[in-house]
């Protein structure tokens, strides 16, 4: 088994399971941390399933192409409040 099967493997399992305890959130506290860590696990495998293979390479470009300003945008960013801020 390749990398990107086993976290595809281990999301769908988690999924089954966090299926299971959101019936039993109400039950008890335990469940319901539980339930959350899962929750959190299964985000961190979905990113880096993302980012693995060449869709990591562009998904880094478009994040950091987000920060650029192209043209003659309108749109206020927060860089240029603290541009005019003299400190």
């Amino acid at each position: 088994m390749n990398k990107k099967q086993e976290i595809e493997n281990s999301i769908s399992y988690l999924t089954c399971v966090i299926n299971v305890l959101k019936t039993k959130i109400n039950q008890n506290d335990d469940y319901n941390v539980a339930y959350n860590r899962l929750l959190i696990k299964r985000a961190e495998l979905r990113k880096k399933l993302n980012q693995t293979g060449a869709g990591a390479v562009i998904s880094l470009f478009k994040d950091n192409l987000k920060c650029f300003k192209f043209g003659n945008s309108k749109e206020k960013l927060i860089c240029d409040y603290f541009n005019s801020i003299k400190l």
